[in-house]
Order: structure tokens, then sequence, then C-alpha cells
């Protein structure tokens, strides 16, 4: 079976209560803009900087970005796991905090060696653009399509059990693509189209003044549409069986 791109963009609504999870989803996103769009909590973190406020605000955003994170990987689990489980209940936050924490753990120790690579390439690199720095440009873009391709297979082996070392197991990751790299290359290609989309409209939302506002629900929903693209391919990437008590529907 094929990835269907229109799939992902209507799974959503198909779940009779998507609209509060979306705005839920979406506040959170939300948040980390509060202190920009609101003068006065603007004025009560930075004019005087208050460290101890700002600290505060840093770990509830942290907070909100771990939840999002974990409801992401959640929806995917569920909907290979589950077949096709619906939307995940909001009522197990902190759930979802514990796994996105475990996510952004996974996701930085992958990360590490592409971190290293890239500061390597950017202290070598010209500072203007100019035929000298296209060879570091190029092999940025290389680097970037193989950090990618990396982290979808290994954040797709983390959605089967959320384990911090599934982020980290590139053989058995690869074990659950490997009879079916035509579709996980369209994946990853239907991945980077929906970025490169999103990273549009989110300038045009931005450019919109007040529209910009709705740039955190149109993100959330962009998240899942994302989680049934990793599920679409997840269904049919393995025969091992993975087992969860709870759906958490």
């Amino acid at each position: 079976m094929g990835i269907s791109l229109k799939q992902a963009f209507i799974f959503v609504p198909q779940d009779k209560n998507w609209l509060p999870k979306i705005l839920i989803g979406g506040l959170l996103l939300f948040f980390p803009a509060f202190a920009f769009i609101f003068p006065g909590i603007y004025r009560m973190l930075f004019n005087p900087v208050n460290y101890y406020w700002i600290t505060l605000f840093a770990l509830l955003t942290l907070t909100c970005l771990l939840a999002v994170s974990g409801y992401f990987f959640k929806v995917v689990h569920n909907r290979i796991v589950h077949e096709r489980g619906k939307l995940p209940s909001w009522k197990f936050f902190t759930y979802f905090i514990h796994i996105g924490l475990k996510s952004y753990i996974g996701g930085f120790i992958f990360s590490i060696p592409f971190i290293i690579l890239f500061a390597i390439l950017a202290f070598l690199a010209p500072l203007s653009i100019t035929e000298e720095s296209i060879p570091y440009i190029a092999t940025g873009v290389v680097l970037h399509i193989i950090y990618t391709a990396l982290y979808i297979m290994l954040a797709l082996n983390f959605s089967l059990d959320f384990k911090i070392q599934s982020f980290l197991n590139i053989k058995k990751a690869y074990s659950l693509i490997k009879h079916n790299i035509i579709n996980y290359i369209i994946l990853v290609c239907y991945c980077v189209l929906v970025s490169v989309c999103m990273m549009i409209l989110a300038i045009l939302l931005i450019n919109g003044q007040i529209l910009g506002l709705l740039l955190p629900f149109v993100s959330f929903y962009i998240c899942l549409v994302f989680s049934d693209l990793f599920a679409q391919f997840g269904v049919n990437m393995g025969k091992e069986i993975y087992k969860e008590a709870n759906c958490y529907s």
C-alpha cells in the first residue's frame, strides 16, 4: 500500500473530538509567543531582566514543547500499533511530557555527530556567499538530507516502544524499512514537501499580522499530518507485534 498525502491531511477531522484537541495543541505552541505578543508579560520578563520569571517561563515553554512532541509520537504509535487509533485525549498530559522528554533526549544524542559536522562546516566556510562557499553549502545540504532520512527512520523506531535507545539503534530501525525502501523515499519526500509548504504558509501568516495568531494552530495540525504520514508507512513496515495496555484514545 502506498502513502497518501491527501489522507494525511483529512484524517484529523475524522476524529469526532478533533477540534478541541487541535485547540489545546495550538495553545501549547502559542504559549512560547506570549512574551512577545503581550507587552505586560514582556516588561515583566525583560524590563528589567528578571531571571526568576525568565527561568519559569522557559521551563513552562519547554514543558509545552515536550507535551506536543510526546503527543505526536503517541498519535503515530496509536495509529500503527492500535490499528489507526484515534487522536489521544489531552488528559494524559504528564504521559505526553514523559514521552516527549525521551524523544528530545534520544533525538539530541543522535544529532550530536551532525551538530559537530555542521559546526566544523560553519567554522571553515567563508563568511560571505561566494563561489568558494558553494562546496560548503552543497556539503551542508547533503548532510541535512542524510540527517532527515536517518531521523525519520529512527523516529519511526522510537514511536513503537518509546525507548530512548530506539533513537540510537540504526540497525533495528533500518530493518523496519529495508523491505519498503521506495515507500520510505516517498515518505521522506512528502515530509520535505510539507515542511516547505508550511514554511511558505508561515511567512504568509506572519506577514498577515493578526493572521499570525493562527500559526500555532496550523503548525499543530501540520504536526498531525506528519504523524499520519509516519503511520501510513508504519503499518506496513514490519511484522513484529508491539503491545500496550492502554491506547489512551
